[in-house]
């Protein structure tokens, strides 16, 4: 069995988040499941990979698809590689040395105006990248208040634009206070104000990692912050978070059209259809509507 080692999250990541979210200790696992506690715990550090039986007697504990788990968490050529539109730019900038992306969105009309999608601690590649196509930021919008998707906006220097969209319940986890020439304003207020502009964008909450995060949609393209990985979700803010988490995945995914591309600050792209088919996450949320019907 290979691990699928391109992924944001292995299973043993998985895991953590499923227990995490469950508020269920080692021990009261091991007793519904009948894995040893030591298994569990090298199940999580990812040492040791559980049998076909054990997955599905630790997705009966957990809530989730054991089946689902395995399909593409060792599946290393089931990875998607969706093709972005020429319009979205990626670019994968090293946050204290944790791999991040941050995007850059040309405008329809002018490909030298552009949305800068969260920072990925602006780093310089980024810079480069503004700087070489000579791109002017019409805003910037943040997916949510962590440092690796918010931070460092002072780097930006000139380059900065008069706004940024971030939920004000996410101001408290910025590191450092935004730049005062910057207007802050409720993501909410993005299609209005940059239709104005000529940009069409589209905001969905997707609350759970943090309480004020969102998802920016235009072009085909989710930007999904950390709401939602290939094969995983951002870590719940808190154990009681963790129905906002699912609820936010099953949200975007039975809302969004199949062939929609999922792009999230960390990890492989993805699409609508396959997260549908290959998320734990997911398929928890379909076992816990299942369960009360």
């Amino acid at each position: 069995m290979q691990v699928n080692t391109a992924l944001e999250d292995q299973y043993s990541d998985v895991l953590k988040k499923f227990r995490y979210g469950r508020k269920m200790g080692l021990r009261s696992l091991s007793e519904m499941t009948g894995i040893s506690v030591d298994d569990l715990r090298n199940a999580e550090a990812g040492t040791y990979i559980p049998s076909d039986k054990e997955w599905a007697l630790l997705g009966q504990a957990l809530g989730f698809e054991g089946s689902v788990m395995q399909e593409l968490h060792f599946s290393p050529e089931r990875t998607p590689h969706p093709i972005l539109p020429p319009s979205v730019l990626p670019v994968e900038e090293s946050y204290f040395g944790y791999a991040v992306w941050t995007y850059l969105v040309l405008h329809p009309h002018d490909p030298k105006r552009g949305l800068l999608i969260d920072t990925g601690g602006i780093g310089h590649r980024l810079l480069d990248v503004l700087d070489r196509q000579g791109i002017a930021l019409d805003a910037i919008l943040l997916t949510h208040g962590h440092s690796d998707h918010a931070g460092d906006l002072s780097r930006l220097g000139e380059r900065l634009p008069g706004v940024v969209f971030l939920s004000k319940s996410d101001l408290p986890l910025l590191d450092a206070p935004l730049p005062s020439s910057l207007r802050v304003r409720e993501p909410q207020e993005v299609t209005d104000q940059l239709h104005r502009e000529g940009w069409t964008i589209d905001v969905y909450p997707a609350n759970g990692h943090t309480d004020g995060s969102v998802a920016y949609q235009t072009g085909g393209v989710l930007f999904v912050g950390d709401g939602i990985f290939c094969g995983s979700c951002g870590k719940p803010r808190t154990p009681d978070h963790f129905s906002d988490s699912l609820g936010t995945v099953a949200r975007l995914l039975n809302s969004l059209p199949a062939e929609t591309i999922l792009v999230s600050g960390h990890g492989p792209f993805t699409t609508v259809v396959q997260e549908r088919r290959w998320n734990p996450f997911y398929s928890a949320t379909l076992q816990t509507e299942s369960r009360q019907k």
